[in-house]
């Protein structure tokens, strides 16, 4: 019975020594993460399926250039063949014997293809280009992504701190009623009407901290990682901003936007491959060689040495495209349809990234001067709402009076919060379309 009741505890603290392991591995794996803007950038690029597959297709288009510039390339082939005749009639012994080899080394290499060849190596390689510079474009795109989600979450993070504060000052509100209350200065209604204004604060605590919590849990996802890990946001949204010169932005988004430059190298691809298929109408020049050994014999299985002969030969050849029934033709109109849509794209891109560009900048300097007149704007609320509570407190002023008071310091601390979090939006999509960070920026920023 003891052996019994010793092998039980055994197995129970095993187990818990187990549980703990896992338990301490899980704590080291899901700590608290401390996580600023840059950090979650960088998460987001690494956790990217996204970037992943343009990676792919770039190492796919890197394939198929190294496809087209094979045929530049000299070929070489070789072949060797045995072969058993079982059966043949006596007519043709004196050319078939009962065993053949035959081994040969082929060679063949394009002299001249009026350029068929050279620019259908330089639209694959022009393509590799785009590929890269679509691949870059994504990666801005997730950048943006990226901070976006982080902005949101420290536009939540602000609006529960505002909304708890607001719901503080009502309780403050609250107190201070029941100070006057208690001199006999106060009446029913107005105590009915505070504790009204303090419970109608708690939802708004509630959807808040709701709003929180999903930006949170959106911003996991990004960056992947657990929904069972904390996140404490580093830094918060600036005071002050710089100005910037429109001019200078659409030079620079001209100059290293990437998916404009994607289309360019499209067009530039899309015009090797029209002079590739016209290059096809006309002749190409070829030389061949090649070189071996072959014989027969009757008498071995395999034949031996002296019973096969050398051949060698070397020659050129001339390809004359006739009559395909049309096919160069349709291949060289489809490939010039290819290159107009392509050029029409890069026309339209262009306008609308121009059209985004002078509304991102339209956009941000307004806000600029919105924030100014915010900042202002809560520090006359903040001096405002404190002179109300003081002179509620000396029954200068009415309950109405006071509770306007606070709702109007929080309602412009919130739009101070949504004027930081537009201006940080607004300059996140300046920085996706000249591909460039604000501390990198210092090419467009005003004198």
């Amino acid at each position: 019975m003891r052996k019994r009741y010793a092998f039980v505890i055994g197995l129970i603290m095993i187990a818990a020594f187990t549980f703990n392991i896992v338990f301490a591995g899980h704590a080291e794996e899901c700590p608290l993460l401390e996580i600023g803007l840059d950090e979650t950038v960088e998460r987001a690029l690494d956790t990217s399926e996204e970037l992943k597959i343009k990676d792919k297709e770039v190492d796919k288009s890197e394939g198929a250039y190294r496809e087209e510039r094979a045929e530049m390339l000299p070929h070489f082939t070789a072949k060797s063949q045995w072969t058993r005749n079982l059966s043949y009639p006596d007519s043709a012994a004196a050319e078939i014997a009962d065993y053949e080899s035959e081994s040969t080394i082929n060679a063949s290499q394009v002299l001249w293809s009026f350029g068929r060849v050279l620019y259908a190596v330089n639209a694959a390689k022009k393509a590799v280009e785009a590929a890269r510079f679509n691949r870059d474009a994504t990666r801005e795109e997730i950048v943006y992504t990226a901070k976006l989600s982080y902005y949101s979450c420290l536009l939540a993070k602000n609006t529960l701190s505002i909304t708890e504060k607001s719901y503080a000052n009502a309780l403050e509100n609250k107190e201070l009623l029941g100070q006057r209350s208690y001199g006999g200065r106060s009446s029913r209604y107005e105590i009915l009407r505070m504790n009204t204004d303090v419970a109608s604060r708690v939802p708004a605590v509630n959807e808040a901290r709701t709003e929180f919590d999903a930006a949170i849990e959106t911003l996991k996802r990004l960056i992947d990682v657990s929904h069972e890990c904390s996140i404490s946001l580093l830094g918060d949204f600036k005071d002050k901003y710089e100005s910037y010169d429109y001019e200078a932005l659409v030079f620079v988004m001209a100059e290293r936007e990437p998916y404009l430059k994607s289309l360019d190298k499209t067009i530039e691809s899309a015009d090797a491959k029209v002079k590739s298929k016209f290059a096809a109408l006309f002749p190409t020049v070829s030389a061949f060689s090649s070189w071996g050994y072959a014989g027969g014999g009757n008498e071995h299985s395999f034949p031996s040495s002296g019973d096969l002969d050398n051949y060698s030969l070397v020659g050129f050849k001339i390809d004359i495209p006739i009559w395909e029934g049309g096919l160069k033709q349709a291949q060289l109109s489809q490939s010039r349809a290819t290159k107009d849509i392509a050029v029409l794209r890069k026309q339209q891109v262009w306008r609308n990234y121009m059209l985004e560009l002078k509304k991102a900048f339209l956009e941000y300097e307004q806000y600029k001067d919105n924030l100014k007149a915010n900042i202002e704007a809560v520090d006359l609320a903040q001096e405002s709402f404190k002179q109300t509570q003081e002179m509620f407190a000396s029954g200068q002023v009415t309950l109405t009076d006071l509770n306007d008071a606070e709702l109007l310091l929080t309602n412009q601390r919130l739009n101070k919060e949504m004027t930081l979090f537009n201006i940080n939006v607004t300059l996140a999509r300046i920085e996706k379309l000249i591909a460039e960070k604000a501390n990198e920026m210092s090419v467009v920023k005003k004198s």
